[in-house]
Order: structure tokens, then sequence, then C-alpha cells
């Protein structure tokens, strides 16, 4: 990494997401489209903001690094910037072949799950743990059909 590039964190990292033998980097934003400072600005359009900004500050480092980086912005509303639509319809598809499910109830599933864990993350913010969340186990997608109907 040169010195001028700033340090490169990631919230996630992951091998093969987009290409085979290739990291891929993500780094999460939540952002309030509603606050003060976005009055003047439509969801879709802080949101692109977002996914600039991050490209901005960590494209470089990833490039030395040869790998691929993906902001992984996302409203509290659950609006999804272009990148993690992106993101979500590829574990999607993945997910649904691996399943044998359909693949629109497999994204279905996805964005709900997304959803629920931003209103934990935002609920946690506001008041602060006060129970350990247990996660639903679904490796081979079985309770999918539980889950969705």
């Amino acid at each position: 990494m040169s010195a001028d590039s700033p340090a490169l964190i990631a919230d996630l990292a992951v091998r093969g997401a987009w290409t085979p033998q290739t990291e891929a980097l993500f780094d999460i934003r939540v952002v309030d489209t509603d606050a003060q400072s976005y009055l003047s600005k439509s969801p879709p359009d802080v949101l692109v903001q977002a996914e600039r900004e991050k490209k901005a500050k960590h494209q470089s480092a990833c490039e030395e690094r040869r790998a691929i980086f993906t902001p992984l912005c996302i409203s509290v509303d659950g609006l999804m910037g272009k990148e993690a639509t992106c993101f979500v319809k590829r574990i999607g598809d993945g997910l649904s072949s691996k399943w044998n499910k359909p693949y629109s109830e497999v994204v279905c599933w996805l964005r709900t799950r997304l959803s629920f864990a931003i209103i934990r993350a935002s609920i946690l913010c506001l008041g602060g743990a006060r129970s350990k969340w247990r996660s639903i186990n679904t490796p081979d997608g079985a309770t999918l059909d539980y889950m969705l109907h």
C-alpha cells in the first residue's frame, strides 16, 4: 500500500463473490436518507452519493491488493443502492440453485433478512442490547417455505 492511499478496512471479505479466486471486499454503510442534510436529495440520489464516496475512499487500496471493492449502501428504511442490489441478486442466484428453490423466493427471503438486520442494528444503536439474538440457520433452505408462507 502506498503512503498516500488510506488504509483499507473492509467490513466483509469474500473470495469468489464476483469472479473465481478473486477477493471481493465489501464496506457497508447504512444511511438515514431522512436526515436534515439530505432533505434536498431523493433517497436513491443519497445512496448513489454514498456509494461514490466509499469507492473514492477505498478503490485505489483495493486495486493495489488486486481485490474488487463493492460498497453496500442501504438506507435505514431498507432501500438498497445499485451495488447492494446487484450483490443480493448474485447471492440469490447462487442460493436458489444450491437450495433448489425459486429465485424470487430466495431473493425475497434475503431482502427480508437484511431488513430485519437493519432494524436490529438501529434498535441497538438507539437502546442498546437487552438479550442475545439467535439467528435462524438455513444452510439448505429447508425453512424457507415455512418462513415465506
